[in-house]
């Protein structure tokens, strides 16, 4: 009989713990994220501009760093902070503009 009615004890908590997985699932189950907004036509000639700029500095002769500053500089006074999220700012389509400059190994 002690085989019996540790099986009634057993079986609830079995049940219990298949219920909070299946119910852990649905809830954790993202949902779809809503695709960027397009940007404006006056956002689109802000950020080519800023683009141009960018690689008018980067064809010059001056450091990466100083190219990265005045494009967060423009980007900031004409699209605002958030509006410059690919710069470095978070999380955005430039991912390599978020990482540090590489050591430099010819400067001893």
């Amino acid at each position: 009989m002690k085989i019996r009615s540790a099986s009634f004890r057993v079986a609830p908590l079995v049940m219990a713990s298949v219920l909070l997985v299946v119910a852990g699932r649905a809830f954790a189950a993202d949902a779809p994220a809503a695709p960027p907004a397009e940007p404006s036509k006056e956002m689109r000639a802000k950020m080519a501009t800023l683009h141009e700029k960018m690689a008018a500095c980067l064809r010059s002769d001056k450091p990466i760093a100083d190219c990265r500053a005045e494009a967060m500089q423009y980007c900031q006074s004409n699209m605002g902070e958030h509006g410059c999220m690919g710069m470095g700012m978070g999380m955005g389509m430039h991912g390599g503009m978020q990482m540090p400059p590489p050591e430099n190994p010819q400067k001893k």
